[in-house]
């Protein structure tokens, strides 16, 4: 009788392990969030008293970085900046999240201006906030929900830049669809 009892209680705690594991399996089988843009360190800069230029840099995700170099501190933070376009529509309450990866190479760390943003005057921000910016690559990212609808191509991931002079390495940048 006692092994029958030890017997029996062994597969009652197998099937509550089982039970407990398929969901946490589940979880980890999740798809993504889905992606509104195509992660790539393509980054488009612009403004005056900066230079950049697209290098190899196998420390951060995709294996390539857009390294902006500002001279001098512009008069507005704004000055100097950089985008990545966003292709898929945003709707209304979309929850979206903006990650990406970015490193000071040179220079003070702090943070910098993040947006997802219309890509047309008045350049509108859809979601907004600050990253900060180590020396060290980081993935970092900002959150927040649609108030209108977008179209398709009509918005962009943009950076303000111009916070100061330094050396600033932008990775991919993913704009996401959150549950």
């Amino acid at each position: 009788m006692g092994r029958l009892v030890v017997i029996s209680m062994r597969i009652a705690l197998t099937a509550a392990a089982l039970a407990l594991t398929v969901p946490l399996q589940a979880q980890n089988e999740a798809a993504p969030p889905p992606l509104l843009n195509e992660p790539t360190a393509g980054w488009t800069v612009f403004g005056p008293g900066q230079t950049h230029k697209a290098r190899k840099d196998g420390a951060v995700q995709g294996g390539t970085a857009m390294r902006v170099t500002i001279a001098a501190k512009p008069a507005n933070a704004w000055d100097i900046g950089a985008s990545v376009p966003i292709d898929k529509p945003i709707a209304r309450g979309d929850k979206l999240i903006l990650a990406l990866w970015v490193r000071v190479a040179d220079g003070e760390a702090g943070d910098i201006g993040a947006a997802i943003q219309q890509n047309y005057a008045p350049y509108a921000p859809i979601v907004a906030g600050r990253v900060p910016v180590t020396k060290d690559w980081a993935l970092v990212h900002i959150n927040g929900i649609a108030a209108a609808d977008h179209e398709a191509g009509k918005a962009n991931v943009a950076l303000t830049l111009g916070d100061g002079a330094r050396t600033i390495d932008l990775g991919p940048a993913f704009v996401m669809k959150a549950d």
